[in-house]
């Protein structure tokens, strides 16, 4: 098992990380109701990256900046038979890439937490099983964290259900449990082993996130939209607990009406609306993707692989062709 980031490394992480969200400039993050910066993202027309729910998969990150991309996709003609790794392009801001949430507690080690249970259960909460989950969740915390002090421009991680350290039911967030009660005990061992300034320290971060993002073609939240919002109400979600909510909780079959449709029209030029997609992660699908509301939502998140959809400003998004794996990257 790899090491735990130390208690000066995490929490010095995690107050860079928080100053850089808290001063993201107004020319793609606009500021809310309060002049701080909003809830909703305005990125420019670069092609965009989108990445479903990590869940505590550092390996999917490190797969991910390794992908190779076509000069093409990234608006570089002339050298269509090319290739740039993803971190590069980040680097040369070629290219946006949005994460739709979900840093932490794995999804694909049931077995692991009931061990944790068993762990708790007998009053140990810095056990072997929970030290090897907390590996996997600070690895994959800590990396969104760098890479977004690294790329503060081009790189942007949007708040899912999971991003709630303190495990709280208040402000559009609910406690979390799935195959234990995860979101109790990660609080529980970051509170033991690391101590409540970075519980608190996290829970900062978190609450500076955005919950949704826009480009010319597209439109992104951790969730399939419960309603139809407007531009003015997303920039100012953090403040309405019923706009949070449904962006980050709504389950799959709860959405009765063409929420994302409206988004669409309410935050992009009507030109480029027909051409659009509003894309999200959250519940698992078994597929590729799914799609709902006639096309116009795009749900990626199969836990099982590892799937970005790749967004080009120059095309209309095909799902059964611009999802890609990077799994062998």
């Amino acid at each position: 098992m790899a090491e735990l980031p130390s208690h000066e490394f995490i929490s010095s992480l995690a107050e860079k990380a928080s100053t850089v969200l808290e001063n993201e400039t107004a020319s793609y993050r606009p500021a809310d109701m309060n002049g701080k910066p909003g809830s909703l993202l305005e990125l420019n027309e670069l092609p965009a990256i989108i990445v479903p729910d990590l869940h505590a998969r550092p390996y999917f990150i490190e797969h991910i900046l390794n992908y190779s991309l076509s000069y093409d996709f990234c608006g570089a003609d002339n050298y269509v038979f090319k290739k740039i790794a993803v971190e590069q392009a980040l680097e040369e801001k070629l290219v946006n890439l949005i994460c739709v949430g979900d840093a932490i507690h794995t999804e694909l080690t049931a077995d692991r937490w009931l061990c944790i249970e068993n762990e708790f259960a007998a009053g140990k909460h810095c056990g072997t099983f929970m030290k090897a989950e907390m590996q996997e969740c600070l690895s994959t915390l800590c990396a969104v964290m760098n890479l977004k002090c690294k790329y503060r421009d081009n790189f942007h991680f949007l708040k899912g259900n999971h991003e709630n350290i303190l495990n709280e039911t208040a402000g559009g967030d609910f406690a979390f449990c799935k195959y234990a009660d995860e979101g109790e005990m990660v609080k529980t061992f970051i509170s033991e082993y690391y101590g409540d300034d970075v519980l608190y320290l996290i829970s900062c971060w978190e609450k500076a996130l955005p919950l949704a993002a826009c480009g010319s073609n597209y439109v992104v939240s951790h969730a399939e939209p419960v309603a139809v919002y407007t531009r003015q109400q997303l920039i100012d979600a953090r403040y309405d607990s019923n706009v949070v909510s449904g962006l980050i909780w709504t389950r799959n079959g709860q959405v009765k009406k063409n929420t994302a449709e409206g988004i669409i029209k309410n935050l992009l030029p009507s030109k480029n609306a027909e051409d659009s997609f509003y894309f999200a992660g959250h519940r698992p699908v078994y597929e590729k993707y799914a799609l709902r509301q006639n096309g116009k939502f795009i749900q990626i998140h199969n836990t099982r692989c590892e799937n970005i959809a790749l967004v080009s400003n120059k095309k209309v998004f095909n799902p059964d062709t611009d999802i890609v794996g990077v799994e062998h990257e």
